[in-house]
Formats: C-alpha cells, sequence, structure tokens
C-alpha cells in the first residue's frame, strides 16, 4: 500500500532540503513557515474521485436524515393534541426553518451552476 501524503512530512523536507530555508526559518520564523505553507499546499494533489464521492455522500446523507427528521416531527406536530399552559420541547415555527432550509440546499445541488455555459 503507498504511503498517505501529510502536509507536514512534505513541509519538513522541504524546510531541510535547503541550507538557505534554514536560515529563513531562524532569522524570520513566521514568514518562512507561512512561505513553505503556501509552497505545500500548491504541491498538494486535490482529492482523488473515490474520497470526493464518499465527502459527497456523507453531507447528501446528513441533510437527508435532517430532512426525514424534520418531516417526522411536523408530522407529529400535526396530530398532537395541544393542551393549555404546556410548553412543548420543540417549536413547530423552528423546525418548519430547518426542514425548509435543508430542502432548499439539497434541490440547491439540483440546479445547474451559475458559471458552468450548459444553459446558456
Amino acid at each position: 500500500m503507498a504511503e498517505q501524503m501529510r502536509s507536514a512530512t512534505v513541509m519538513l523536507e522541504k524546510a531541510l532540503s535547503s541550507p538557505q530555508t534554514l536560515e529563513d526559518l531562524k532569522t524570520d520564523p513566521e514568514a518562512t513557515l507561512k512561505k513553505l505553507e503556501a509552497q505545500v499546499i500548491q504541491g498538494l494533489p486535490p482529492p482523488d474521485d473515490k474520497t470526493a464521492a464518499r465527502l459527497w455522500l456523507i453531507v447528501v446523507s446528513s441533510f437527508a436524515l435532517v430532512l426525514l427528521f424534520c418531516v417526522v416531527v411536523l408530522g407529529i406536530g400535526v396530530f398532537a393534541k395541544l393542551d393549555a399552559g404546556v410548553t412543548y420541547a420543540v417549536k413547530g415555527d423552528t423546525i418548519l426553518t430547518v426542514f425548509t432550509t435543508v430542502v432548499g440546499f439539497l434541490a440547491g445541488l439540483l440546479a445547474p451552476s451559475p458559471i458552468s455555459k450548459k444553459g446558456a
């Protein structure tokens, strides 16, 4: 199995590879570390397709679970008996706000990108 590339390891290797960088670290460590950070970030590859797909699956699944939870809570709220003088743990308007926000997020995933030229 290939060793995973770690940004801290790459940054250390870049710092140790040049004597000038080591001197710069002694004189102005903050600026040198920021410069090394920028170089390392530019050199790291973007996540592969498998990782990106997994991240999207986690995000969309989380929002879908919140959507289902809101539907259940709103459904229970419709059929719940209201008693005078009772304080409820969940306010319907708050759950409705979360529900519409999640629906808007999931609908936004289906909308075409505003910077793509496919819809033009």
